[in-house]
C-alpha cells in the first residue's frame, strides 16, 4: 500500500517540508517525494511503527535491483489462474503504478497481458538485467530451475569475455570461451532484450562429444549454461568503463559483466560474492584456461621468472602419473596449468582416472579452474607431475607442436600376437581395462563394430570359434580379427583405431570404412558372407528351418505392456509368428523391437538376466501351465487371457487343455498340438534351458556403447565407449566400472515403470531406454562346435 507522511496539512509545505509517498515491496521499501526529489531511509520503526526518517537526496534517478521508470521486474514461481488466464510457472513480468494503482504486465501465449492483481506469493523478484537474461530460455520451467540454482544464476549474471563457460546442447557437453555477449531479439510487452553468448568451443577441453561435431562458435542462451567460472564480483569491477561495441543495430558488452547496465553492479549482487569465483588477481596471473601451452624447464611469465618440472613438456590435456604422500601411483589428464590465488609457482589441476576421497570436482582452495566430476580433481605442483609411464615417452609432443593436442597416436602400434589369448579373468578386469585409452578406440563411425567386437570377446569365449575355423572365404580377415584385435584386447586392454581400421577395408564393401552402420549388419558381414561361419541360430517355422546369427523381436504393440522383459517379448515374438529353436543356440543375439534411429515400440525395457528358452524349443519336454504334467498342447490366444496369467506361455496336458477350452469365452480357440520327446519314464524331472545375458548394446544419436558382463559376480559390469572423449582429430576410448548396473537389473518391472531414471545416473537411461542388442550364452554350450 502507500501512505503520505511529513509535516501536517499547509504548514508542512509552508515550512518547506515535501510530501512522501511510501511503497512497501517484498525486499525493499521504496520512497518518493512529492517534489521529485530521491530520498533514502534513514531509519524506520517496522512495518507497523509511525515514524520514518528520510534525507532529501537531490533529482531521482534509475535505481538498481529491478527498478527502473517505476518497474519492478519478477518471474512467476507457482502457476496461478487470474480472470480464467492461467499464468504458467516461469512466466516474466514487471509490476508498474499508474495514478497509484498498481497493475502487472506478464507473459501468456508467447504475448503479454496486464492483470489487475497479482499475488506476492506467486512470484519472485528479479532484476531487469536477470530478466533479459531468462528472456531467452523458451522452456519457462527451465527458468525456475536457473533462478532457484542462486550461485549458477548469479555466476551466469556476472559473465564477461574470455569468462569460461560449461555448455550442454543437445545432449552434449562441452567447454567453450565467451567471445562476445549480445541483446537479441526485443520483446515490446515486456520491454526487455534477451540476452545471447557466443562461445567459442574449446578443443581438448573438459567435454565429452562422443565423435560427434559441434560448430566452433555458437550462440547460446543462460538455459544452456551448466558451470561458469568467472572473475569475483566485487568493488573492483566499479572502475570498469563500459564499452559497447555495435554491429547490425545489436549491442555488444565487450567488457562490463552481464548483469550491469552502468558501471556499477548492483548491490544484490555484490552482497552474494563467496567462493565460487575465481579472484581477478588470480585470473589475471593463471595461464589461460584450457591452453595448449606446453611448459618446459624454464618458462617464462611477464613479470616473472619461473623455473618448472622435467625436461620433458607437458601441457593442457597431457597424461600424467602423480606419486601421492602415501607413495601410491595415481593416473590422469591435466586440465589446467597455472598460479592459483595465493601461490608463486606453477601448479597443474589434474582429472584423475579413479575417485579419491579428498579430491574436488575442480575447485582448489575456495576458487574454481575446471570441471569435472565430485571426487576426481587433484591440484599439485606442476613440477611433480611427470608423463604417464604406461605410454611411451615419444608419444610426447614438443613446444613447437600443434596447439591443439592429441592423444597417444601409437598405441602398441605394431603389435600383434599370434598365440591364442584367453578371455580376461575377473580378478583381472578392473587392473588392466578400467580407465581412458582402454578397450577399442573409435574412428570415423565404427563404434557399431567397436562396441559390438568388445562385447562378443572380450570375456567371453562363446564364439571364440569363428577366430579359428576353417574354409572362411578370407583367412586374413580371421587373422586381423584374431591376432590384431581380439588377443591384443585381452592381453594388454587396448586396441588402436589403425586395427579396426584395417578390419573394415577388408569387409569387401565401401560403406564399412566410413558409413553409420548397425551391429546387425556388421555381424552378417563378418560370419555370413566373410568367414562363412554356421548360423549361431536354426529356427523352425511351421516345416521349415531357418538359419540366421541375430534374432530380431517382431510383435505388435501391446499399450497396457509398460516396461516389458525381454522374456516376455522373446516368447510373444516367438508364440505370435509360430517359432521354435531347433536347437539350443550357445549364443543368441536379440535386437530390440526399435526401428531405424528414432522409434523405439517401448520407453523402456528390462534386459533379463536370464533368458529361459524351455518352452521355445522344439520337440523338447515342457510342462503343463496348470498342473504340471507333461504338456502336449499349446495356445496363443489364450497369452493374453486376464485370467490366466497374461503373458505367460500357455501349454497344457491332454485334461487341462479340455477344461481350460470348454469355457465359453475360450472355445473359439484355435489351440495346437505340438511334439514331445515320448521315450520319457515316469517321474522324469523337466529340465530347463537357460541362457545368461552377458553384454547389452545401447545406441542414442547414432552412437553405439555397451554394457559387458566380465565375471559370474552380479556386480561385475562394465560400461564401454569407444568414442567417449576426442582430443583433436582421435577419439579417447574409456571403459568404467558400473557394479550399479547389477542392482538395476534385479529391479522389478512394476518399479522401474514408475522410477525417475534421472534420479540413479546416466547408466540406468542409457542401459532401460536405449538398448538395442541383448546378448545371451549358453553355459552348457559355450564349446567349440
Amino acid at each position: 500500500g502507500a501512505c503520505a507522511v511529513g509535516a501536517p496539512g499547509r504548514l508542512a509545505e509552508e515550512a518547506g517540508f515535501p510530501l512522501f509517498v511510501i511503497y512497501w515491496f517484498t525486499n525493499y521499501l521504496k520512497i518518493e517525494s512529492a517534489h521529485d526529489s530521491e530520498v533514502s531511509v534513514v531509519s524506520r520503526a517496522g512495518l507497523n511503527g509511525t515514524q520514518i526518517c528520510v534525507q532529501v537526496l537531490g533529482p531521482p534517478k534509475i535505481g538498481m535491483g529491478g527498478i527502473e521508470e517505476d518497474k519492478y521486474y519478477f518471474i512467476v514461481m507457482k502457476e496461478f489462474t487470474e480472470n480464467r488466464k492461467k499464468i504458467q510457472k516461469g512466466s516474466l513480468g514487471y509490476c508498474t503504478r499508474s495514478e497509484n494503482e498498481l497493475s502487472a504486465v506478464v507473459e501468456f501465449n508467447k504475448k503479454t497481458i496486464k492483470l489487475a492483481k497479482v499475488r506476492q506469493e506467486d512470484l519472485q523478484e528479479i532484476s531487469k538485467d536477470e530478466a533479459e537474461l531468462l528472456l531467452e530460455i523458451q522452456d519457462m520451467s527451465h527458468r525456475c530451475v536457473l533462478v532457484q540454482n542462486e550461485k549458477l544464476f548469479k555466476s551466469i549474471s556476472v559473465l564477461q569475455i574470455n569468462d569460461i563457460v560449461q555448455v550442454k546442447r543437445n545432449r552434449v557437453t562441452w567447454v567453450g570461451i565467451v567471445k562476445t555477449i549480445i541483446k537479441s531479439r526485443r520483446d515490446s510487452g515486456l520491454e526487455l532484450n534477451g540476452l545471447l553468448f557466443q562461445v567459442e568451443c574449446v578443443e581438448g577441453g573438459d567435454h565429452k562429444m562422443k565423435g560427434r561435431k559441434i560448430d566452433k562458435e555458437v550462440f547460446i542462451n543462460a538455459g544452456d549454461i551448466t558451470c561458469a567460472s568467472n572473475t569475483k564480483v566485487g568493488p573492483s569491477h566499479s572502475n570498469d568503463k563500459e564499452n559497447k561495441l555495435y554491429s547490425n543495430d545489436t549491442e555488444i558488452w565487450n567488457k562490463s559483466p552481464v548483469g550491469s547496465q552502468s558501471p556499477s553492479l548492483s548491490p544484490r549482487k555484490m552482497g552474494r560474492e563467496k567462493s565460487d569465483e575465481i579472484s581477478t588477481s588470480a585470473h589475471s596471473k593463471v595461464s589461460k584456461h584450457y591452453s595448449s601451452r606446453t611448459f618446459n624447464s624454464t618458462l617464462s611469465i611477464p613479470g616473472q621468472n619461473l623455473v618448472e618440472s622435467d625436461s620433458i613438456a607437458l601441457e593442457v590435456e597431457s597424461m600424467v602419473e602423480v606419486k601421492l604422500p602415501n607413495n601410491a601411483i595415481v593416473y590422469g589428464v591435466i586440465r589446467w596449468i597455472g598460479i592459483p590465488e595465493g601461490h608463486d609457482s606453477l601448479w597443474a589441476g589434474i582429472e584423475l582416472d579413479y575417485e579419491l576421497k579428498d579430491a574436488s570436482d575442480g575447485t582448489f582452495e575456495k576458487y574454481r579452474y575446471f570441471c569435472c566430476e565430485q571426487n576426481k580433481a587433484t591440484f599439485i605442483p606442476l613440477r611433480n607431475c611427470k608423463p604417464d609411464a604406461r605410454f611411451s615417452s615419444n608419444l610426447l609432443r614438443e613446444i613447437v607442436s600443434s596447439p591443439v593436442p592429441t592423444p597417444v597416436e601409437t598405441i602398441q602400434d605394431n603389435l600383434t600376437i599370434q598365440e591364442d589369448v584367453p578371455p580376461v579373468r575377473e580378478n583381472e578386469v578392473l587392473q588392466l581395462m578400467k580407465g581412458r585409452m582402454k578397450g577399442i578406440q573409435g574412428h570415423h563411425n565404427s563404434c557399431y563394430l567397436d562396441s559390438t567386437i568388445f562385447s562378443l570377446f572380450a570375456f567371453t569365449s562363446v564364439v571364440d570359434s569363428i577366430l579359428h575355423m576353417p574354409g572362411g572365404h578370407s583367412e586374413k580377415i580371421q587373422h586381423v580379427l584374431r591376432e590384431d584385435i581380439v588377443n591384443p584386447l585381452r592381453k594388454t586392454g587396448v586396441v588402436n583405431a589403425d586395427k579396426v581400421t584395417k578390419l573394415r577395408k577388408l569387409l569387401g564393401c565401401d560403406t564399412f570404412t566410413s558409413a553409420e552402420k548397425d551391429p546387425e549388419e556388421f555381424i552378417n558381414v563378418l560370419l555370413h558372407e566373410v568367414l562363412a561361419v554356421d548360423p549361431l541360430l536354426k529356427i523352425r517355422s511351421g516345416q521349415k528351418i531357418q538359419e540366421s546369427y541375430c534374432y530380431q523381436i517382431i510383435l505388435e504393440k501391446d499399450e497396457k505392456l509398460t516396461v516389458p522383459t525381454v522374456q516376455l517379448l522373446l516368447e510373444r515374438s516367438f508364440l505370435s509368428c509360430d517359432l521354435k529353436f531347433e536347437e539350443i543356440p550357445s549364443c543368441l543375439l536379440v535386437q530390440m523391437p526399435r526401428f531405424g534411429k528414432q522409434f523405439k515400440m517401448f520407453p523402456k525395457i528390462m534386459p533379463s538376466l536370464e533368458l529361459d528358452i524351455t518352452n521355445l524349443l522344439n520337440n523338447t519336454l515342457r510342462q503343463c501351465f496348470i498342473c504340471g504334467e507333461v504338456a502336449e498342447y499349446e495356445c496363443a490366444q489364450c497369452l493374453l487371457d486376464p485370467t490366466l496369467h497374461p503373458g505367460a506361455i500357455k501349454q497344457y496336458c491332454i485334461t487341462c487343455n479340455k477344461q481350460v477350452h470348454s469355457h465359453k469365452e475360450r472355445k473359439d480357440h484355435q489351440f495346437r498340438k505340438f511334439p514331445y520327446p515320448r521315450d520319457i519314464s515316469a517321474g522324469f524331472p523337466f529340465p530347463r534351458h537357460r541362457m545368461e545375458l552377458f553384454a547389452v548394446l545401447c545406441i542414442e544419436t547414432s552412437h553405439y556403447v555397451s554394457f559387458v558382463k566380465y565375471g559370474p559376480s552380479k556386480h561385475s559390469w562394465l560400461f564401454f565407449d569407444s568414442m567417449a572423449d576426442r582430443i583433436g582429430d582421435e577419439n579417447i576410448p574409456e571403459i568404467t566400472d558400473c557394479p550399479q548396473i547389477g542392482d538395476y537389473l534385479l529391479m522389478s518391472e512394476d518399479i522401474l515403470a514408475y522410477t525417475d531414471l534421472k534420479q540413479l545416473d546416466g547408466f540406468a537411461k542409457r542401459l532401460f531406454c536405449d538398448a538395442y542388442m541383448c546378448m545371451y550364452q549358453s553355459p552348457r554350450m559355450c564349446l567349440y562346435k
